[in-house]
């Protein structure tokens, strides 16, 4: 492989992009020196399924998508001010009408809550390009 045709792939613990490696035995594999992860791929249908990953990856820009995700779901709290991650358990629901208020922020002795519609960034369910 030359400097040009290197291949990436994020690691699946803290998405830093990873170059592409193969084996003697034309397999790829994965290293991630600072988190300890190594990913080898075996069998010929994974070795398919991690290539179309591979490559649907270069074209889609995995990276930027990825980035674009961490925008739309990395929220701040609007009390403490720490960065939390929008996740289903965090969800708060109005005790009056049983809709969805917000995030509520994950510190034990915080109120603080994310109002879903108050942001521009706040999670919806439209993709990246449909903004």
């Amino acid at each position: 492989m030359s400097a040009n045709d290197t291949q990436w792939f994020p690691c699946p613990v803290c998405l830093k992009p990873l170059d592409v490696r193969m084996s003697k035995r034309k397999k790829p594999y994965v290293i991630c020196s600072p988190c300890g992860v190594q990913m080898f791929i075996r069998e010929r249908a994974g070795i398919e399924a991690f290539g179309k990953l591979v490559e649907q990856g270069t074209k889609a820009d995995v990276l930027t998508r990825i980035g674009q995700l961490e925008q739309r779901y990395r929220l701040k709290c609007p009390e403490c001010g720490k960065s939390f991650w929008a996740s289903p358990e965090l969800l708060g629901k109005n005790w009056f009408n049983s809709k969805v208020s917000g995030y509520r922020c994950p510190e034990s002795n915080c109120r603080g809550v994310v109002p879903l519609g108050e942001r521009s960034d706040a999670p919806t369910d439209l993709s990246p390009t449909e903004k």
